[in-house]
């Protein structure tokens, strides 16, 4: 019961992780949910990015980047006004998506709507644009005459521009190889669970111990490979079940036997159980 209890436990963690404590923006969440037919626009592919976007509307009608996007395939296609409709839907519904101001204040700079534009990427600036929105409020200032304020803008921009690719240019470079130095140590950490947990199966006389060490090492798994997990719980439930076979002693009795053997194979299951579950909960957190 008590492992029923842990799983159950770890289920309800990363429902209350993924649902209830997601640190992400709520333009971060739609694009995630948008993600492929964002590919889709930025690989210039519009007709196909635009049934993508026709249809996700058509099932979320509410969902504010989504006119967005399709805004802007309307503006590459010269159709200035349906963009301007889908950008004012979409703010209709959340007017705190930076990107959805900034791209209906271009459309009105291009229409000289100066006085709008600037009111637009006030507001992009306040929704957390920052440097594309700081150099497009110094454009539309100095075709109102503020030449100051525009020059501080254009420069405030620029600067964080260059902040942005020093950041970018200093993050680590995305691991390509499969067996890499992290999974290593992970599988010399996998090889102690195992004999830890095959320790347990020969001297526990219930099964509910080695399941809950069986739930807590393979939770560790998934939490320290997300990714690769599998790869270590198939490690871990093989040299499990050849150690018993081949080199564990024998039960003292049959009843002992029953009850290792469905420690055994229950634990098995559970390895692949917790290994998936904490890789969930590490992604989750990500």
């Amino acid at each position: 019961m008590i492992e029923l209890l842990t799983v159950a436990a770890l289920v309800g963690y990363i429902v209350y992780l993924r649902y209830y404590a997601d640190p992400r923006s709520e333009a971060d969440k739609q694009a995630d949910q948008l993600r492929e037919g964002i590919d889709l626009f930025e690989a210039e592919r519009l007709a196909a990015a635009l049934a993508y976007f026709n249809a996700a509307l058509k099932k979320q009608p509410k969902l504010a980047l989504a006119y967005g996007y399709r805004a802007r395939i309307y503006r590459l296609l010269g159709d200035a006004d349906a963009a301007l409709t889908d950008l004012r839907t979409g703010l209709s519904y959340n007017d705190t998506l930076a990107d959805l101001h900034l791209e209906i204040g271009q459309i009105h700079y291009e229409q000289a709507d100066f006085g709008a534009a600037l009111l637009d990427f006030d507001k992009a600036v306040f929704h957390g644009n920052q440097s594309e929105a700081y150099h497009w409020r110094g454009r539309v200032r100095q075709q109102l005459g503020q030449a100051g304020p525009g020059e501080q803008d254009l420069a405030k921009g620029e600067a964080l521009l260059q902040t942005a690719r020093q950041v970018l240019g200093t993050l680590p470079a995305r691991p390509t190889r499969f067996l890499s130095r992290p999974l290593l140590v992970h599988a010399g950490f996998t090889l102690l669970n195992t004999v830890l947990l095959l320790v347990v199966i020969k001297n526990s006389t219930v099964i509910h111990l080695p399941y809950l060490v069986a739930v807590a090492s393979a939770g560790a798994i998934g939490f320290a490979e997300p990714r690769k997990g599998w790869v270590l719980a198939l490690g871990q439930t093989a040299l499990l079940w050849l150690s018993y076979r081949f080199l564990a002693p024998p039960p003292t009795s049959g009843v002992v036997g029953e009850v290792e053997l469905f420690s055994l194979y229950g634990a098995i299951g559970l390895t692949f159980a917790g290994s998936f579950l904490g890789g969930l909960l590490k992604r989750a957190q990500a």
